[in-house]
């Protein structure tokens, strides 16, 4: 099936299509050599404003289908493909970076905080709140996993979460753990994490959560 020529309308609409991440990918893949063309085209040295929108927000697309796939190593490939002009210079591709960073040093609260603060493009906002929802949701199960126990404060910054309320035993913050199965001990003052099972149909979900378990170990405290 032939694809509609790239163009900030198509991005817009593939970005609240909410298709499958593998499927996002997949079309967004297609559509790099018009991207290259299309930086190739413009003229040198100067490219056309509206091309460098264009370009911006099909990168930046396109890395964003790349985390939701957890092609993390692919994605740092990608910053790499980027024409240098917009890499160097463009808002949206400097936040990407900012947040891939975070991303590969396992820094759960710098992804939030890239998340939720960065100034990211109207057209991209449902991406980065998908990929929000996405990273939280791994980390969760990654968590349940990964700890027999857990300080609250500690699971609300892998969730990003207010940890200061966690750490005052704030009943909205531990119901949001004891909702997933898990228990909360007044006296220990801990949470007791409860495996969260991932359906088979996930099956390439698992394979990133499981290396996520073992960053998590890492930091476990």
């Amino acid at each position: 099936m032939a694809l509609r020529p790239l163009s900030i309308e198509q991005l817009l609409d593939l970005a609240v299509s909410q298709v499958p991440p593998s499927q996002l990918f997949e079309i967004l893949s297609h559509y790099e050599p018009q991207a290259c063309l299309i930086s190739a085209g413009s003229g040198s040295p100067e490219t056309d404003q509206g091309d460098k929108q264009l370009l911006s927000l099909f990168y930046s697309s396109f890395f964003f289908a790349h985390a939701l796939t957890r092609q993390i190593p692919e994605a740092r490939a990608l910053i790499h493909r980027i024409p240098e002009d917009l890499r160097t210079h463009d808002p949206s591709i400097q936040n990407c970076i900012t947040l891939l960073r975070a991303i590969w040093q396992v820094q759960h609260a710098q992804v939030y905080q890239a998340l939720r603060t960065l100034p990211w493009p109207e057209v991209l906002q449902p991406l980065v709140q998908r990929y929000e929802s996405f990273f939280q949701d791994s980390t969760l199960i990654a968590v349940s996993t990964s700890f027999e126990a857990i300080r609250p404060s500690i699971a609300a910054e892998y969730l990003g979460l207010d940890t200061d309320a966690a750490e005052q035993a704030d009943t909205s913050i531990l119901q949001k753990f004891t909702d997933c199965g898990w228990t909360w001990n007044p006296e220990t003052r801990l949470l007791y994490p409860s495996p969260i099972t991932v359906p088979s149909t996930h099956r390439h979900s698992s394979n990133g959560i499981r290396d996520a378990m073992a960053m998590l170990g890492n930091r476990s405290g």
